[in-house]
């Protein structure tokens, strides 16, 4: 079906070309204002009517916040686009779950358009770079006029489509922590068709060694209100021999961690029972990654 509507608000549209410009522009339109990234989400909401704000804010032509490098972690500026982040961690096996995870999220006009950062801070339970950030130990680097702060993603989401970002903040970086090369991870997600919103995903990442896991962790999303990590489902992994009995019973502990709801995609039983599912077929595949064999 073609989306015939239209915008019919009316607002200002400004496209500064500095991170220090974007702050005054929130320093004095306060609230009236709504920072636009990719526009993926945003243009929706304001097609439905959801939003209406007096300005947008357009990130996009501001060089300094475009970059995916490796410093102590992966680093990633809040206007990369998402098919830039997904060609980066093509080429660097520890960040598997990323890369599965923007493959899946959407079409490729949405990876030309939006980013990750736009991706966060819409806050949506379903949010598919939630997860893996998760297991990556993801942070939020947060700037405002006062100063800046770094969140870690458990922090920077607080409900559905709410997050810590303070009136006047932007997030400006998205970072995680320097990964074992010993890692795997992966991503999966279970919805209606290919680019739809999820109804449960999951992101693992384990480092092992022989067949006894070091560390492992899982994180799900569209099963809470905000995406979540299932840890004592983790400590039911790590330091042990994995085997099918193993698995089976930190899938048994996640079905019991989330909590998932009835909605019009799925009802809260079935959430549990594919969560289930769903990260066993997600840890054998990144169990499989962290001994270097491609699965």
């Amino acid at each position: 079906m073609v989306d015939t509507r239209i915008i019919a608000h009316e607002f200002d549209f400004m496209a500064p070309r500095s991170v220090s410009e974007v702050l005054d522009l929130l320093g004095r339109y306060g609230s009236k204002a709504k920072v636009m990234a990719g526009g993926t989400d945003l243009l929706v909401l304001l097609k439905m009517e959801r939003i209406a704000p007096e300005v947008i804010i357009n990130v996009m032509k501001i060089p300094e916040l475009d970059y995916v490098k490796e410093e102590g972690g992966l680093r990633i500026g809040a206007a990369t686009r998402l098919r830039t982040i997904r060609d980066y961690c093509a080429k660097q096996r520890i960040y598997a779950a990323l890369h599965d995870a923007i493959s899946v999220l959407g079409k490729p006009q949405v990876w030309n358009m939006g980013t990750m950062a736009g991706n966060l801070c819409n806050a949506s339970p379903a949010a598919d770079t939630a997860p893996p950030l998760l297991v990556y130990n993801g942070r939020a680097k947060l700037l405002g006029r006062s100063g800046e702060r770094t969140l870690g993603l458990g922090e920077f989401f607080k409900g559905v489509n709410r997050t810590a970002l303070e009136e006047g903040e932007l997030l400006v970086e998205i970072q995680t922590e320097k990964i074992s090369e010993r890692t795997g991870s992966a991503f999966m997600k279970m919805s209606r068709v290919g680019a739809d919103i999820s109804k449960v995903t999951c992101a693992v990442a384990v480092e092992r060694e022989g067949n006894r896991c070091r560390s492992c962790r899982i994180a799900l999303g569209a099963v809470a209100p905000v995406p979540m990590r299932a840890k004592a489902a983790e400590d039911l992994i790590q330091g042990t021999e994995v085997d099918d009995a193993v698995i089976e019973k930190a899938g048994r502990q996640v079905a019991q961690e989330i909590r998932p709801i009835d909605d019009v995609r799925s009802t809260a039983e079935y959430r549990r029972d594919v969560a289930k599912s769903l990260f066993k077929d997600v840890f054998s595949k990144a169990w499989a990654r962290a001994a270097g064999e491609e699965a």
